[in-house]
């Protein structure tokens, strides 16, 4: 009787696992990561001197993946986002979304054929936070280790980090804010951001 008691419980908790388990994220990054080089490809030989159809690509079919919100609260750190009015987190994370764009965009301008391929899931997906390893696999060089750390919202997967070879996208933007707001107020922050995109555009 024990034993039927404790094969029930195993039963009812895998049952109960695999009710409030997500959908894999991995279908959504492939078709964000398969849009934009097809974009790539159909644009070849445009995209040096064009980069505004990468920017186009990652802000159609990167972007609506990313939790910029969540991106821009952790960078600021919570001590300056909390302090922040409603108006000046809008436009920090404004900007910020224009950070983000350009700098998953800038290495895409050297684009040679490369694919991305996704490795199987380490985690359950029953985890409010997961981490998705995929490979840039290059006809040149050496290949590319790319992670996507993703978090759970509303049931739906947002990226909040990427980290290519190792090297954390979001712990680079940590630093670079932490350096800048030691000496500025988020005013100042957003002001220098605009400006320096300004001239990027230039």
């Amino acid at each position: 009787m024990r034993l039927v008691k404790t094969i029930l419980f195993v039963v009812c908790c895998s049952l109960s696992q695999l009710m409030f388990a997500q959908p894999s994220p991995v279908p959504m990054l492939e078709n964000s990561a398969n849009q934009i080089i097809s974009t790539l490809k159909a644009n070849k030989s445009s995209l040096k001197n064009n980069p505004n159809i990468i920017y186009k690509a990652v802000e159609s079919y990167f972007l609506p993946n990313v939790d910029v919100t969540g991106m821009s609260r952790s960078v600021l750190g919570r001590q300056i986002w909390q302090k922040a009015t409603p108006a000046q987190r809008a436009q920090f994370s404004k900007v910020f979304t224009q950070l983000v764009i350009r700098t998953y965009s800038s290495p895409l301008t050297q684009y040679k054929d490369e694919t991305v391929q996704f490795l199987p899931i380490r985690g359950s997906l029953t985890n409010r936070f997961l981490r998705i390893n995929s490979v840039i696999v290059r006809s040149e060089g050496q290949n590319i280790p790319l992670s996507y750390s993703l978090v759970s919202k509303d049931g739906q997967w947002k990226i909040y980090d990427i980290s290519v070879e190792g090297v954390s996208l979001l712990q680079s933007f940590r630093s670079q804010f932490a350096q800048v707001l030691q000496n500025s107020n988020i005013n100042e922050v957003i002001k220098q951001m605009q400006e320096k995109q300004t001239k990027k555009a230039s």
